[in-house]
């Protein structure tokens, strides 16, 4: 962010707690919504770490997929990842949306 608009928000008579939260937090605001979602976005589709750290009461829709496959239940399995798939994607656009950006860069 640039700084000139910190001052300038400062200069017409601002304090700089009020400039903070109504300069620099909201020209944040996109990037850290998309950095959470991006998170989530991995931590939903994570299944090893799922496998080795799940409990009855804790288990994830990875974690269930792998289990119906396991199972031979394949329609609840496709079931099961089609769901998954839906929320990533949904998740993915929201990204998009909040980022304004039209690919995914490190």
């Amino acid at each position: 962010l640039s700084p000139s608009l910190e001052e300038a928000s400062i200069s017409l008579g601002a304090s700089p707690l009020k400039t903070f939260f109504k300069v620099t937090a909201v020209m944040m605001l996109p990037g850290v919504m998309s950095g959470a979602i991006l998170s989530w976005i991995t931590a939903i589709n994570e299944l090893s770490s799922s496998v080795i750290l799940f409990t009855g009461a804790t288990k994830t829709m990875s974690v269930a997929i792998y289990t119906e496959v396991i199972r031979a239940s394949y329609g609840t399995a496709a079931a099961l990842s089609t769901i998954l798939t839906l929320t990533t994607i949904t998740a993915m656009v929201i990204f998009f949306k909040v980022s304004g950006r039209h690919d995914v860069t490190l």
